[in-house]
């Protein structure tokens, strides 16, 4: 089930930016996101009939995407990457990293266009603007997603908030943001320690606390969404980081919805 919490201000409506999370977790990533006639995915961590299945749940299809983006090399944000592209004709945006490392497990491709931090891809009115991201990967970035003056920023697989991430995610409409562990659970849990390392690293994933630290420093009034993403089943609570959220956020605090493994949110509008 979906956690919802606030009210339903963002029921899908006609026109504007509208998205949903179709998958969020180490199962599998990607992101639907449609506006002014223009449709895009950003990565694709799911098997194609699986995304295909998800996106269906929206009454939205794969078929006719203007364009897929990918995050970084990762299998749970690549592993139907190849699949998809070649049976629906699409073309691939991701940067040159990204393309060395998972070029080969994706295998031949329709198209490949480059992109680079700080540098705009525009679909009409619809405009995605990589920046860079933190992680143990060749060349990640992370977006953030421009229509008509409304602003959604993607923020997941960061092992630390820089300067350039905070700056990117000021004056959001609404934010999807990393809340991947809880360091208690993540210190007394069963991975190895070699793997707990690499999640607290400076590469790895947000924790509840630094997913706080970063809404703290990016919360205005006109923040009216923020979505809870990555979250561990192991590491982790959806309340322990939900309360570390709110906290963060004080009093005024826009809706919230916590994205999960096994289910699409419903189409949202801003």
């Amino acid at each position: 089930m979906l956690n919802h919490e606030g009210k339903d201000s963002l029921s899908p409506l006609p026109g504007g930016l509208k998205f949903s999370i179709l998958s969020s977790g180490s199962g599998g990533n990607s992101v639907y996101i449609e506006a002014g006639g223009k449709r895009i995915l950003i990565d694709a961590g799911l098997s194609e009939k699986k995304l295909s299945q998800r996106i269906a749940h929206i009454d939205r299809s794969l078929n006719g995407l203007d364009a897929v983006f990918a995050t970084h090399e990762h299998s749970d944000h690549i592993r139907g990457m190849g699949p998809l592209l070649r049976k629906h004709q699409l073309q691939l945006f991701t940067t040159e990293g990204t393309f060395k490392r998972a070029g080969p497990s994706m295998g031949t491709l329709p198209g490949f266009n480059p992109i680079r931090a700080g540098q705009p891809v525009e679909f009409g009115e619809l405009v995605v603007e990589p920046y860079a991201t933190p992680h143990d990967a060749e060349e990640s970035v992370a977006f953030v997603i421009h229509y008509r003056g409304l602003r959604l920023g993607l923020a997941t697989d960061l092992g630390k908030v820089t300067q350039e991430v905070t700056s990117k995610l000021q004056k959001l409409d609404a934010l999807l943001i990393e809340s991947n562990h809880d360091v208690d659970m993540l210190d007394a849990g069963p991975y190895p320690w070699v793997t707990k390392r690499r999640i607290k690293s400076d590469v790895g994933h947000l924790s509840n606390e630094a997913c706080g630290e970063l809404l703290s420093s990016v919360k205005h009034s006109g923040l009216r969404l923020v979505v809870l993403m990555h979250m561990s089943e192991t590491n982790n609570y959806p309340e322990l980081a939900r309360i570390t959220a709110r906290q963060a956020l004080g009093q005024d605090s826009p809706e919230m919805i916590i994205a999960e493994q096994n289910h699409p949110t419903p189409l949202m509008a801003l």
